[in-house]
C-alpha cells in the first residue's frame, strides 16, 4: 500500500531533476554501454601517434627493418626495444585519454563502476587496435611474434640449407665416374671442367658437414696433384687446410643461425611483453581520461599562447 493517491495525472519533475532524468532516458534508450565513437576516435589518435613515431624512428635506423652497422648489436637492439616501447605506451596512453575523455558515461553507476568502464574501453580500444593491424597486414595475432622469430632466423636457415642443396643422385654418380682424380692418367679423355664441378660439390658437402670424407680427400689431393703439378705432400697438405678451413665455416654458420634464433625468440618476447604494456597504458589512459571528465579538469591553460 502507498499513501500516494494515483490521479492519473502525471507529475512534473523539479527543475533540478531534469538533467538527471534526461540523462537516465538517455541512457535506457541506449542498446549497448560500449561507446564506439570514442573508441573509434581514440583508435585514430593511437594509430596516428604510432605512424608519426615510428616514421621518425625509421628515419634514425630505429626499425626491425634498418641495416645495423655498429659496434653492439645489443645496444641496437636495446635503443630499439625501448624506442618500441616508448610508442606502444605514450600511443595507446593518449588513444586512451581520448576514449575515456569522450566516454559518455552512464547514470546511475557508482565511480568505482565507471572507473571499471572507463577501463574497459580503453581495452577494448586496444584490442581493436591489434585486430585491425593484424587485418592490414594480413596475418592473424598468433602469426605476429611468429614472424618476428621467422625473420631473424631466416639468413642463418638460408646459410645453412644453401650448402645441403647437393642431389644425393649426383654425389653417388660423381663417386662411381670421378676416376681416382688423375686427370692426367692414361686413357682419360675427361673434360677440363668435369674434375671442378666435381670438386665443387665436394666443398658443398664439406661445408654442409664440416668435414671431408677420406675418399673426397684421397680424390681432392689426387686432382690437385695433376692440375697444379704440386707434389703430392704439398696437394694433401693444401687439401687438410682446406678441410680445416671448411669445419671453420661450417661452425660459423651454426653459430649465425643459432644466434639469429635466440634473437628471434627475444624479439618475439619483447613484442608479446610490450603488447601486454600497451593494453596497461591503454587502461590507465582511459581510467585517467574518465576521471579528468567528471572532475571537469580542462586544458584551457595550455592552448592559450
Amino acid at each position: 500500500m502507498t499513501d500516494i493517491a494515483h490521479t492519473g495525472i502525471a507529475t512534473r519533475p523539479a527543475r533540478g531533476d531534469a538533467v538527471t532524468a534526461a540523462a537516465v532516458e538517455e541512457a535506457s534508450a541506449r542498446s549497448t554501454n560500449t561507446d564506439w565513437p570514442a573508441i573509434i576516435a581514440g583508435a585514430m589518435i593511437a594509430g596516428a601517434i604510432s605512424f608519426v613515431m615510428g616514421t621518425f624512428g625509421s628515419a634514425i635506423g630505429l626499425s626491425l627493418t634498418s641495416t645495423y652497422a655498429g659496434q653492439s648489436l645489443a645496444v641496437h637492439l636495446i635503443a630499439l626495444t625501448l624506442w618500441v616501447l616508448w610508442i606502444v605506451v605514450s600511443s595507446f596512453a593518449v588513444g586512451g585519454y581520448v576514449t575515456g575523455r569522450l566516454r559518455r558515461r552512464a547514470a546511475g553507476v557508482t565511480p568505482e563502476e565507471a572507473e571499471v568502464r572507463d577501463g574497459a574501453h580503453g581495452l577494448v580500444l586496444w584490442a581493436a587496435s591489434l585486430v585491425v593491424f593484424a587485418l592490414i597486414t594480413g596475418v592473424s595475432i598468433f602469426q605476429i611474434a611468429k614472424t618476428g622469430v621467422a625473420t631473424a632466423t631466416a639468413s642463418g636457415e638460408r646459410s645453412e640449407a644453401s650448402a645441403l642443396t647437393n642431389n644425393p643422385v649426383e654425389e653417388r654418380v660423381d663417386f662411381l665416374l670421378r676416376g681416382d682424380g688423375d686427370v692426367n692418367a692414361r686413357g682419360v679423355t675427361a673434360p677440363l671442367e668435369s674434375p671442378r664441378a666435381i670438386v665443387k660439390r665436394i666443398v658443398e658437402r664439406g661445408m654442409a658437414t664440416g668435414d671431408v670424407a677420406g675418399e673426397d680427400r684421397v680424390y681432392l689431393v689426387n686432382v690437385l696433384a695433376s692440375r697444379t703439378g704440386l707434389a703430392p705432400l704439398d696437394a694433401e697438405r693444401r687439401v687438410d687446410q682446406t678441410a680445416e678451413r671448411l669445419r671453420e665455416d661450417h661452425a660459423k654458420v651454426k653459430e649465425a643461425s643459432e644466434t639469429a634464433r635466440k634473437t628471434g625468440v627475444v624479439l618475439a618476447f619483447l613484442s608479446a611483453a610490450t603488447m601486454l604494456i600497451g593494453a596497461a597504458a591503454a587502461w590507465f589512459g582511459a581510467t585517467l581520461g574518465g576521471r579528468h571528465r567528471d572532475e571537469n579538469i580542462g586544458v584551457s591553460s595550455l592552448s592559450r599562447f
